[in-house]
């Protein structure tokens, strides 16, 4: 079987030695053993398949899909199938299998002396034709050689079994063994994918506050408006400072208004309102319409009435369809409105807001609180505080115009990394505000005198702003940028002397909000802006 054959594997000569040592060994136990004389017949069908009437025994061979389509008579192969085999395995050879062997000397002689012993057997033999003939059956798998007419019925049943088992042998042995060795050597050398996914840590979006950009934002509030209260700053009257709740307040505007300063408190959730806001005073067109650039809920306590030339805050909320509440409107005993008489008697310097029932005051109001994006400016920040430039900026100075008595200073606090002022100390108490951000902003400025002030007989000079834009600083992390602010579609956008975007650093913002064409002010006490002053 073995004779003329090449075998590329890739183990020593020993492992073939013992196949054919259990080849000798099971097929020597199988023909001298005459209590097995089990009967059967291999008959062909129809379809020239074999079938067998033999009693049924799980065959180990069953499962097997390798087929012996070669005879075990290594003197019965003809070149052509030698040609055919050769060209088999060495089509399985690849440039790695480095070892090939021929059958050695020894294992030559042990195949030599098996096949004499089947010659033995083989040399009566007769037809397998004649046999079909004479019993409608015969052994496919056999060729003429191999069948025996003349031996004995026992004696063929026995040279049948062994030669079965001889077969069976081989093909389980060389099934086996190609198997592992044949089948191993053909594979394709493949590389295998480590299963376990490179994870990719995507950043988790941080929930900020839109008007501070700091963190422990409560995210169901994205989706809320802010609000924004009127609270006076006449800077005359110590009484209505400190302000309630301006330390608390996520953006502090202060702009010009008659005879001094009014501001505007923005909260970007109405939910963190503080219980005391206040003094609260009446509504201006400029502060109402700055408002809006956030989309807020204008909350405040009275209003201007339109007279003469002058458009007051009443015919604004009309015509501009905004949602406000004026606090007036509503009970001094609520639960929205109150008045503190602490400080001073005098009413106007009194009243707050009760900002802890704020959520429930626009429930009750029917406003709708969803957060319009296409109204609200959203502010950028930076990750953490960076510097803007070279500029140093330790003193702020800010002036609303040349006709406000009133003039700002903030000083750098190094040690905080934010800007504090005692504009809003009085001896009633410190205010302790604290800015990451002091923005400047300068606007062009009109001068309206309504006559017969409430029926007085007086005049009353209101200050409107155009909301047109122009120049500006912003003072941050010690440093300081100029800039330049506008509004577009109702948001405010403000950039750098090249266009670029401004960043803010995350914190609360302090917005000083002047005149350019009447006095309005910014310098820093270094002196080196390239313009420190912009006037009419």
């Amino acid at each position: 079987f073995f004779k003329g054959r090449r075998f590329f594997m890739s183990d020593s000569d020993k492992e073939i030695d013992d196949i054919l040592k259990e080849i000798k060994e099971n097929k020597n136990k199988l023909t001298q053993n005459d209590s097995h004389k089990t009967e059967f017949k291999l008959e062909v069908n129809d379809d020239n398949k074999i079938e067998n009437d033999s009693p049924q025994q799980a065959n180990p061979l069953d499962n097997q899909e390798n087929t012996v389509d070669e005879t075990v008579d290594k003197e019965d192969v003809k070149p052509e199938q030698e040609t055919s085999y050769n060209e088999q395995n060495e089509g399985a050879h690849t440039e790695d299998d480095d070892v090939h062997f021929d059958i050695t000397e020894s294992q030559q002689d042990d195949i030599n002396s098996d096949d004499s012993q089947e010659d033995d057997v083989d040399d009566d033999s007769g037809s397998a034709e004649e046999l079909a003939d004479d019993k409608d059956e015969y052994f496919s798998e056999y060729t003429e050689e191999e069948m025996d007419d003349d031996v004995p019925n026992g004696k063929k049943k026995k040279i049948i079994i062994a030669v079965v088992a001889v077969i069976a042998v081989i093909a389980v042995a060389l099934g086996v063994y190609f198997g592992m060795f044949y089948n191993k050597s053909a594979e394709p050398e493949t590389t295998t994918e480590s299963t376990t996914a490179q994870q990719t840590t995507e950043p988790v979006a941080k929930i900020v506050n839109p008007l501070t950009g700091e963190e422990g934002y409560d995210e169901t509030a994205l989706t809320q408006r802010p609000v924004a209260v009127v609270v006076e700053n006449e800077y005359s009257t110590a009484a209505v400072k400190p302000q309630w709740g301006i330390s608390q307040a996520d953006i502090v505007l202060e702009g010009e208004s008659e005879f001094s300063t009014r501001m505007l408190m923005f909260w970007a959730d109405y939910n963190k309102v503080p219980d005391q806001v206040g003094p609260t005073r009446s509504a201006r067109p400029p502060f109402i319409r700055f408002s809006q650039l956030f989309d807020a809920v204008f909350i405040h306590a009275g209003l201007s009435h339109t007279a003469g030339g002058y458009v007051g805050a009443d015919t604004v909320f009309e015509n501009e369809n905004i949602d406000h509440i004026n606090l007036l409107s509503l009970s001094e005993s609520g639960d929205y409105f109150g008045r503190d008489y602490s400080r001073t008697k005098v009413v106007e310097h009194t009243g707050y807001l009760k900002g802890k029932n704020v959520a429930k005051l626009l429930e009750e109001r029917k406003i709708d609180t969803t957060l319009n994006q296409d109204k609200f400016t959203s502010l950028s920040f930076n990750d953490y505080s960076k510097k803007l430039s070279d500029i140093p900026a330790v003193q702020v100075n800010f002036v609303w115009s040349s006709r406000c008595p009133k003039n700002a200073l903030f000083i750098y606090d190094s040690a905080k990394g934010k800007y504090t002022t005692t504009d809003f100390d009085s001896k009633f108490g410190k205010s302790d505000v604290e800015f990451e951000n002091v923005i400047l902003l300068l606007d062009k400025t009109e001068y309206v005198v309504k006559q017969n002030y409430k029926g007085s007989g007086n005049s009353e000079t209101y200050c409107n702003y155009e909301l047109s834009g122009g120049k500006g600083l912003i003072c941050s992390n010690g440093t300081a940028l100029e800039i330049l602010w506008g509004v577009t579609d109702g948001k405010l956008w403000m950039r750098d002397e090249s266009g670029n975007d401004i960043s803010l650093n995350p914190g609360k913002s302090y917005i000083g909000y002047g005149s350019s064409n009447n006095g309005g002010s910014y310098s820093l006490a270094n002196d080196v802006l390239s313009s420190t002053k912009t006037k009419n």
